[in-house]
């Protein structure tokens, strides 16, 4: 593969779980001291919950490796079960097949061999993993086994993982008993930005690179930024770009290679995330009477649309989900947002790409003044905000009180962005108004 094109001795990112390349954040490492010490204390309940590639099956690996041998463990990865599949799964699990449907003798065989391990002194430990996918009667069930005990101490413990909807499950009013027995409960986050330079950074040094030579400081950003922070997709994008790397002899994973990557992936739950955030947004403030608020779009020094945003805040970028969509390469799927504060009118860059510009110069945010000028991209963004609305402007466009905008780039080298192969994300969805490379007299 690209191995040897690298000149590193092993592929960094690899999806095959690899102790090798064992990364601990502080909240990995404090998440395995906090399960181990809860085992350690027989604790009933343990629930770990976290996104889909956050780290939680490598906690768990993790905590295996190191329990020794008087932990007996089970492992259950399967669970659209029912309650009698569930204590099947688990006899199964430790070695003692029984497909009976008789749950009396389920349980006395269950409880049989706990009492046994206890006995021997080990402690059993069943682990679920995905259990956002077990019914309430599967967990009460399992809350029931966590009750079988001797006199003196618990003898069974039990590690509940999986997503979000977990949290949802466990906090439903009619499991309020099991609530009272976990002790731990941990939510693992995505990792921050540093982490995930960090994470990258780990695996290729032991791999045998280093990643000041191999990646650009913007496509480590950039890698961020489309992955969310999370390992899973880390590895399957810089995988991808490295081997893109490979095919066009190409020494460093640059910006343009990471974003290439991914529409190579055809990651189309990239737009799906800008949709959900954009319905999650606050309900939207409309500007003061009698100040209404005008944005006249020119590209290259010519007039395409007059803009009246009916709320605030009014997001900018190449997304469908924004309010005015410009379909430009040098434009993010989420630049910049104006917002209304107490009157007051702001501009702030949503960490994108290639920034905006106010006034010519870059800013990050910056207040806005009628007259002020705001590029993006080819695109420049002349923002009014008083009574003179722009009816009277000499270059006599028509008024358009639209809330959403599609402004297209248009150049004679390329074909309009739309009808690109490589930007799925950018068609329209019949309730954006697209104006496509026109020019008005």
């Amino acid at each position: 593969m690209y191995e040897k094109f690298f000149g590193l001795n092993s592929r960094p990112f690899d999806l095959t779980p690899d102790p090798r390349f064992m990364f601990m954040t502080p909240q990995h490492s404090r998440a395995v001291a906090n399960i181990k010490f809860a085992l350690m204390n027989r604790d009933s309940f343990v629930i770990i919950t976290g996104e889909i590639g956050t780290g939680k099956t490598t906690i768990l690996n993790t905590v295996l490796s190191d329990l020794g041998t008087d932990y007996v463990t089970a492992k259950l990865t399967h669970t659209t079960l029912s309650r009698i599949e569930l204590l099947q799964a688990l006899l199964s699990e430790f070695g003692m097949p029984n497909y009976t449907k008789k749950k009396v003798l389920l349980l006395d065989t269950l409880r049989a061999f706990f009492e046994e391990k206890n006995r021997e002194n080990k402690h059993v430990v069943i682990i679920v993993d995905e259990a956002q996918n077990l019914d309430m009667q599967a967990l009460e069930e399992l809350r029931l086994l966590s009750c079988i005990d001797n006199r003196d101490r618990r003898m069974v413990s039990i590690v509940l993982t999986g997503q979000r909807g977990l949290d949802d499950l466990i906090d439903s009013p009619g499991l309020r008993q099991l609530r009272q027995r976990a002790r731990l409960r941990q939510r693992l986050e995505p990792l921050s930005e540093k982490d995930t330079q960090d994470y990258i950074g780990h695996r290729l040094e032991v791999a045998g690179g280093n990643v000041d030579d191999l990646f650009t400081p913007e496509a480590l950003h950039e890698v961020h930024r489309l992955c969310f922070g999370i390992p899973r997709l880390i590895n399957t994008l810089c995988d991808t770009a490295m081997m893109s790397c490979l095919v066009d002899e190409q020494e460093r994973v640059t910006l343009e290679v990471v974003d290439n990557a991914a529409h190579e992936l055809r990651w189309s739950w990239l737009e799906e995330r800008d949709e959900e955030a954009a319905e999650r947004r606050e309900p939207t403030k409309t500007h003061p009477e009698g100040t209404p608020v005008n944005l006249i779009v020119y590209r290259d020094g010519q007039l395409m649309e007059q803009i009246q945003p009916r709320g605030f805040p009014f997001v900018i970028g190449r997304s469908n989900a924004n309010d005015m969509v410009i379909l430009d390469k040098e434009v993010s799927r989420r630049h910049a947002l104006i917002d209304q504060i107490g009157g007051i009118y702001v501009i702030e860059d949503l960490n994108s790409k290639n920034g905006i510009l106010v006034n010519r110069k870059r800013r990050s945010r910056a207040l806005l003044r009628s007259g002020d000028i705001i590029t993006f991209g080819q695109i420049d963004v002349t923002f009014h905000a008083d009574s003179e609305t722009s009816e009277d402007d000499d270059h006599g466009t028509e008024d358009d009180t639209s809330n959403i905008a599609t402004i297209a780039r248009d150049t004679p080298d390329e074909p309009d962005e739309p009808d690109e192969p490589d930007e799925p994300d950018d068609e329209g969805t019949g309730s954006n108004k697209k104006i496509e490379g026109q020019k008005l007299a």
